[in-house]
């Protein structure tokens, strides 16, 4: 059984194709921490959750306790295991929202990025994982776009208008892109004790450095022997690769495939969010 004292663990969180991967990394240049992914507790957590609100043989506050005790302390045994407790803090990265809460008392990092970025990291991510939907079978324009793309990578750069000509997938995106971070926003409010930090992927694009060692500062760690960062770390370092899983990442890369359709649908599903987040000014753009 782990010695919470020990361990530290901290989880990162962030809707899907905003940086998780690349928080992860960043933050395990550190020599003491590591990071791992993706456990995906939600389900777990969201079935113990009800459990213990429903079933009233937990209705004792120290049946309840014990319970959440022996499963705090198998998360943390898990991810020990998973790093081998070769690190003394562990970070869990899945990209989701805060809530369900993993671990109880955990420091929690969730980065944000534009949503029409994200869109964008979205749809390259399918075309080159399309065995997890179902757009190219429903769709068969979709479909002819997927054959041209896997006979040559490089299909939405002489055709940019087709990465985003499907409505469907474009509001669902964007939707969920929303409801994603006013869940989170909803769960700070709620739970004020929480301790999370959010990050902007964008400043994570301008000052790498000074948001690596302010976030190492939120957990609590000292940077003043952490080593330089390494290059492929850097923002702006690799070429453009449309099959790699970091294809670009680069900001304002949506500007090069948004139609005046794409802008239209994302504003209507979520423009508001994007003036929230001060993205934008107003809808006007």
């Amino acid at each position: 059984m782990t010695d919470p004292s020990k361990y530290q663990c901290f989880f990162i969180r962030g809707f899907m194709k905003s940086g998780t991967n690349w928080l992860g990394r960043l933050l395990q240049t550190h020599p003491d921490v590591q990071v791992v992914g993706e456990f995906h507790w939600e389900p777990l957590v969201t079935v113990l959750n009800r459990m213990l609100r429903r079933n009233r043989i937990f209705a004792r506050l120290e049946i309840q306790e014990t319970v959440r005790a022996g499963f705090d302390q198998m998360i943390r045994d898990s991810l020990v295991a998973a790093t081998g407790g070769q690190a003394r803090v562990i970070g869990e990265r899945t990209p989701t929202t805060l809530e369900p809460i993993t671990l109880r008392g955990a420091h929690h990092l969730s980065i944000i990025r534009d949503g029409r970025d994200v869109l964008v990291s979205r749809a390259f991510h399918l075309f080159n994982h399309p065995n997890v939907t179902t757009l190219f079978d429903r769709f068969p324009e979709m479909k002819r776009d997927l054959e041209a793309f896997q006979a040559d990578p490089w299909y939405f750069r002489q055709h940019p208008d087709r990465l985003l000509h499907n409505e469907e997938f474009v509001r669902d995106s964007s939707r969920w892109w929303k409801e994603h971070l006013q869940r989170d926003r909803e769960t700070v409010q709620k739970l004020p004790r929480l301790p999370v930090r959010f990050v902007r992927y964008e400043d994570l694009q301008r000052d790498v450095e000074g948001e690596r060692i302010r976030l190492l500062h939120f957990l609590g760690l000292d940077t003043d022997q952490l080593p330089p960062l390494p290059d492929v770390l850097r923002p702006g370092q690799a070429e453009e690769n449309p099959t790699a899983f970091v294809r670009k990442g680069i900001v304002g890369d949506w500007e090069n495939y948004f139609t005046d359709r794409t802008r239209a649908w994302f504003k209507q599903e979520a423009g508001d969010e994007l003036i929230h987040q001060g993205y934008v000014d107003s809808n006007d753009w």
